[in-house]
């Protein structure tokens, strides 16, 4: 009665203490998927199944883990999504990060490496925190692992979302490096990476190369939402940034 449980998101009655109706989050990815980038497969093809994309030019990380998908299913993490990247919650990682914790122990285990898609300066200037960081360092705690600031972003990067952008794989060309003195604390092992959106797989697989290049053993992605088609009208959302 003194503390009722309240929705994280808008403030109304959430039956599990995180979320309303309106605002659920559903830990989980529906219909065949990718087993190497998780974007959805026709109905007629096999879970896990390796999708054209994949085939053509393979990613540099061994696959992707997310809370749910972004437009086409799941409008509740789409609004909680937005209110981190863009509204100035950045209270909301703490749950978040830790649902992606539970997500890290069940693919990597417990004790793991987890390294955040870094965020450029003058971005992080504007928006008065970088999302992915935070979200790390909330997976970390929930899936008793450590963040390690191992990547370095070299330029500024157009959203991989963004009108008019350019192909997605060339935009991050060259854009992230490992940092120096990071080899040693993530050489031989299995790192997860961590991001909010994965829109394409560009950005990750930029990341994960550079991770590779330091040592890691394998790279695998864990974010918030994956997008499954962006629309024309929601090509403005700056979904990679």
């Amino acid at each position: 009665m003194l503390y009722p449980r309240a929705c994280r998101l808008c403030g109304a009655a959430a039956e599990d203490g995180l979320a309303c109706p309106g605002h659920r989050l559903d830990a989980t990815l529906s219909g065949p998927r990718c087993g190497r980038c998780a974007t959805g497969l026709s109905d007629a093809l096999p879970d896990g199944f390796t999708c054209a994309g994949c085939r053509r030019a393979p990613p540099a990380f061994a696959g992707v883990s997310a809370l749910g998908g972004y437009h086409a299913q799941q409008e509740g993490l789409r609004e909680w999504v937005l209110a981190l990247k863009h509204g100035g919650r950045r209270d909301l990682a703490a749950p978040l990060g830790a649902l992606l914790g539970a997500l890290v122990t069940d693919r990597l285990g417990r004790g793991s490496a987890l390294v955040s898609v870094p965020l450029h300066p003058l971005r992080r200037l504007e928006r008065g925190y970088d999302q992915a960081l935070l979200l790390a360092r909330a997976a970390a705690e929930a899936s008793g692992g450590s963040v390690v600031r191992a990547l370095a972003r070299r330029r500024w990067t157009a959203p991989q979302g963004g009108a008019g952008a350019r192909s997605r794989a060339a935009n991050v060309r060259d854009a992230f490096a490992p940092r120096r003195g990071s080899a040693r604390r993530i050489a031989g092992r299995e790192v997860g990476l961590v991001d909010d959106v994965v829109t394409s797989g560009a950005t990750a697989s930029a990341c994960a190369r550079a991770l590779r290049r330091a040592g890691a053993r394998t790279v695998h992605v864990f974010c918030l939402a994956r997008v499954e088609k962006v629309r024309p009208a929601e090509e403005a959302l700056p979904l990679g940034e």
